[in-house]
């Protein structure tokens, strides 16, 4: 992956110009919504990684601009500095791409939380043709919300069942037909979802698009994907986000190594280091979470079980969340009561772990060596 951000950042040369040559793109954007002087960035997209902005400019009478050289075609989010949403725009060389949209902020638990509207993105045929590609991503948005206008009353009733911990409840909301029939539907959308997209990856696994669409669409692969990925022609394969697609089903295990160094911020300000947060202890679980991930929730009653019983003997756990709505983070941890050290991260350390799917749990001994990847809880007394 570093081979691939150095010839990123290599290839990319940014500047604030008004039109794009043959050797060049260009992208015009007007966003109403926003003060001047509002910070937009230009960040790499659809790469599966959390990536810094390769260029930042300021809003001027609601305009802006970017442009620069790519290798090949690329997608880029248009995204303001602090807040969420982004604007996806394909580009290629030659490309003089124009974009607008509107902006609405809104609060959401003492949080800003922003969402672009109205958009549209002109004058840039690979976009144009990204969107033919990703047609049937809309087709299954009408069906996954077809499937819970569908059953709204049961899944509502399931919510408030487990927001409320209430598990009489929950197991016999399980046995009602409601429930059997919403299992069923969900199971007959995720297994249209799989057929659609591997159709629509195969369909261009002759070109760059088959990679690109496997990041566009999916949030992680499974052992599956490297199948899709063997039938990729050679091209494919070395194309830049065919790259990508390599490193991630094929990645280089922390197994038997250092684990990669971090600062976090207490809630009281003061920086820790890992090696700060592991020192006296004879094993540390490196845990990475989130507020919205039921798995990860239901492993924290493990956890906690691991740490009553071997804390006293040198045990330590760090929970590293990667939420991003910091207000929804917070609410986790009073629900949950976590009694070891948590931490959101804000420097991109679940990227130098290389996780891909929470919950991550990784083993390290008094040293900071990796012992173990995805551990488990539960096997924790066979060591």
């Amino acid at each position: 992956m570093k081979t691939i951000i150095i010839m990123m950042l290599a290839i990319i040369t940014l500047a604030t110009t008004a039109c794009a040559s043959k050797d060049s793109f260009t992208i015009n954007g007007t966003i109403t919504g926003l003060t001047d002087g509002t910070e937009i960035c230009l960040v790499p997209g659809s790469t599966h990684k959390q990536e810094k902005p390769i260029a930042t400019t300021t809003l001027s009478n609601g305009k802006f601009t970017f442009s620069g050289q790519v290798e090949s075609p690329r997608m880029f989010y248009i995204q303001l500095k602090e807040n969420s949403g982004v604007i996806q725009v394909m580009v290629e060389n030659g490309v003089n791409a124009t974009v607008t949209s509107k902006v609405e902020t809104r609060d959401n638990n003492g949080q800003e939380w922003t969402s672009f509207s109205d958009t549209k993105v002109s004058g840039s045929p690979i976009h144009e043709e990204f969107l033919k590609k990703m047609a049937f991503k809309e087709e299954l948005e009408q069906m996954f919300m077809s499937k819970n206008e569908k059953h709204k009353v049961i899944s509502a009733q399931i919510g408030e069942a487990r927001m409320n911990k209430n598990k009489i409840l929950m197991d016999s909301l399980a046995k009602t037909k409601e429930y059997q029939e919403m299992a069923a539907d969900e199971n007959l959308f995720f297994k249209a979802a799989g057929e659609k997209t591997k159709q629509a990856v195969m369909d261009n696994k002759n070109s760059w698009w088959g990679p690109f669409l496997m990041l566009q669409s999916m949030s992680w692969f499974e052992e599956e994907q490297k199948e899709w990925f063997a039938n990729f022609s050679p091209e494919a394969q070395k194309s830049y986000y065919g790259q990508i697609v390599y490193e991630e089903l094929y990645p280089e295990t922390l197994e038997g190594k250092q684990a990669p160094d971090f600062t976090v911020t207490d809630s009281q300000g003061k920086t820790l280091t890992l090696q700060e947060l592991i020192k006296g202890k004879k094993y540390t679980l490196i845990d990475f979470w989130a507020s919205w991930c039921g798995p990860c929730r239901r492993e924290i009653p493990n956890l906690k079980a691991l740490y009553k019983e071997f804390a006293t003997k040198g045990l330590e756990i760090i929970s590293i969340s990667i939420d991003k709505d910091n207000a929804a983070w917070q609410k986790a941890l009073q629900e949950e009561q976590f009694p070891w050290p948590n931490f959101l991260d804000k420097s991109n350390i679940a990227d130098a772990y290389e996780v891909k799917l929470i919950p991550a749990i990784f083993l390290v001994d008094s040293t900071g060596k990796v012992l173990s990847i995805n551990y488990e809880a539960k096997h924790w007394k066979k060591k």
